[in-house]
């Protein structure tokens, strides 16, 4: 299975090795497309450890299962990723649906590098206005399918 994070890559040789503790993500692009396929993979646990701890508090382990147990994540696209020294920036677009509603949002994120571990820390958000799809609209998973006949939404439960 390719990796959730749109990099070509296998999910075992790309994210899940983060996810899984094997490894440490050596760039914030890294970690930041480890922290959406672990959205993708329900594993919030892994979520939750890479927040900066001065954020754990504000984004609680039931949140963030909730938020990802009624979500269907669609597309990851990165548009622009740098860093220097501590302190980096990934600026990405996703696209998600709960029920038939597809959401959409731009975040420039900022991360920050500590004891040789990247974290995120903060990002500013431009939202995209919701989209209702109908039975008989394309799916915005992109298979072609009409969203009433594709069953790669309702993966998740939704």
């Amino acid at each position: 299975m390719y990796c959730y994070c749109g990099s070509k890559l296998l999910f075992d040789e790309c994210c899940l090795p983060f996810i899984a503790g094997i490894q440490i993500p050596q760039y914030c692009e890294q970690l930041m497309r480890s922290r959406y396929s672990a959205y993708c993979y329900k594993n919030v646990e892994y979520i939750y450890q890479t927040y900066h701890s001065s954020k754990r508090d504000e984004n609680p382990i039931v949140e963030l299962e909730n938020f990802a147990k009624k979500s269907h994540f669609i597309n990851l696209s990165i548009l622009s990723s740098e860093s220097q020294g501590c302190e980096g920036f990934v600026t990405f677009t996703v696209s998600y649906m709960q029920q038939n509603i597809l959401y959409q949002f731009t975040e420039k994120s900022r991360f920050v590098l500590e004891q040789g571990r990247w974290y995120y820390l903060n990002g500013e958000l431009a939202d995209t206005p919701a989209v209702k799809i109908s039975r008989n609209d394309p799916c915005p998973c992109s298979s072609g399918k009409k969203f009433k006949q594709c069953t790669a939404h309702r993966i998740s439960g939704n």
